[in-house]
């Protein structure tokens, strides 16, 4: 990807939560191809909790390098083969897609700072391609980290053992309603599952 580095006014308005969520000041840039961001979503209208989804191709503003996904998904592919020729008495463990799905969501959560436990809902990724003539505005910098756990009890303390979620991998936000940025919606691809 290509990031050219531009002056705040030819930004677009944050909110303060929404600054907050990066470990590093973030700054605004012009982002170019030739590259993939991926955006993970759930795949299909109703989570498992059964909630109604709206359709996040156009509101949904977190974006992430394609590369770090498919780093991801190259280890968790070499490690789960590993695993599974060392263990080949299993009976009864999912199949392979399914274990390679989990283990790709479970370290996005860790380099994404996703305090939640939200395994079971993101199980796709949307997907926009870049070319060296695009230019889409972006607010770009690392994901700040994020305590997992440790309900604060009465006095403050935690009520349990705190995990930290270390984040920094890199992330990038759009505002889609950007008149500069609306004509990238019809560009995107997805949901694929993973």
């Amino acid at each position: 990807m290509n990031r050219q580095s531009l002056p705040e006014a030819q930004g677009f308005p944050t909110s303060a939560n929404l600054r907050a969520s990066f470990g590093a000041p973030p700054e605004f840039v012009r982002l170019s191809g030739p590259g993939t961001l991926v955006r993970l979503v759930p795949f299909g209208p109703i989570t498992p909790e059964s909630l109604e989804l709206k359709d996040t191709r156009s509101s949904g503003c977190f974006w992430l390098d394609e590369e770090l996904l498919l780093r991801l998904l190259q280890q968790a592919r070499s490690e789960l083969t590993q695993q599974e020729s060392m263990a080949r008495k299993r009976r009864s463990a999912p199949p392979f897609n399914v274990l390679l799905g989990n283990h790709v969501r479970q370290c996005l959560r860790e380099n994404l700072a996703i305090c939640r436990d939200w395994t079971p809902d993101f199980n796709a990724f949307l997907r926009l391609h870049l070319t060296p003539e695009d230019s889409l505005t972006v607010l770009a910098g690392p994901v700040g980290r994020q305590a997992q756990g440790g309900t604060p009890s009465a006095h403050g303390a935690p009520a349990h053992r705190t995990t930290w979620l270390m984040g920094q991998a890199l992330q990038y936000v759009i505002d889609f309603g950007l008149p500069g940025n609306r004509t990238y919606t019809g560009r995107i691809l997805g949901p694929f599952l993973f």
